[in-house]
């Protein structure tokens, strides 16, 4: 695995501490995720700390809306210029083809199919009857459809959205746990080595590297790690 493949979620309240681990993680990681929790609270100040830092932003928003609402919430985004933007493929096609029209040129739109918190029970309870697989599948064919540039899936889906896009797409997998981590709230993981022989292109992880005792020994070995 190449830093590249790593995208470290930086699930921080406050910017000064965001750039900081963006400072010292930036040799091992490819990308970084500013999420909800980091942009509600330092949202102009964090993307443009990341800015002029030159490091590439994940800016995961999970825009869901109506399409004129998202194409307005992407524009707005555009004078950040972020690598990989995000939008939920239950959203519809016309919105994700919104969200593309207004996207900056340099920013690849990818679709949330199926959260990696959610089991099959989850998705269940909210109507996703046919389960986990299959609905992540019809998301993805519709975020295929809209021209977006990939999806953001589990590592448990990996393979097989890697066969229905093939080798130029973006797959973005979260719920990646390095071997002995603890596991949180995601329900559907699986090692980085794991995830990227199933077809990630990426990888996300946050929380075991920032609450670990040596950060930079968690990239290492997960760096160093052969599918």
């Amino acid at each position: 695995m190449n830093p590249d493949q790593i995208i470290l979620a930086l699930d921080v309240d406050r910017a000064d501490e965001a750039l900081a681990w963006a400072r010292r993680l930036q040799s091992r990681v490819g990308t970084f995720k500013v999420g909800l929790q980091l942009y509600l609270g330092a949202g102009h100040e964090i993307m443009e700390g990341m800015r002029k830092l030159g490091v590439p932003v994940f800016l995961d928003l999970k825009f869901h809306d109506i399409p004129n609402t998202v194409a307005h919430a992407v524009a707005a985004t555009s004078r950040w210029k972020p690598r990989f933007l995000t939008v939920h493929a239950s959203g519809g096609r016309e919105m994700m083809e919104a969200a593309l029209g207004a996207a900056a040129d340099e920013t690849k739109v990818l679709a949330v199919t199926v959260l990696t918190s959610m089991d099959e029970k989850a998705a269940t309870e909210v109507g996703w009857v046919a389960g986990v697989g299959p609905t992540v599948s019809g998301l993805s064919r519709l975020a295929r459809e809209a021209g977006l540039a990939g999806v953001v899936c589990s590592p448990h889906e990996a393979k097989n959205e890697r066969q229905a896009w093939g080798m130029g797409a973006e797959i973005v997998t979260p719920g990646v746990r390095p071997a002995g981590a603890v596991g949180h709230d995601q329900a559907r993981s699986k090692t980085p080595a794991e995830a990227i022989k199933e077809g990630s292109s990426r990888i996300v992880v946050g929380r075991p590297v920032l609450q670990a005792p040596s950060p930079e020994a968690v990239l290492d070995q997960i760096l160093s790690a052969h599918p």
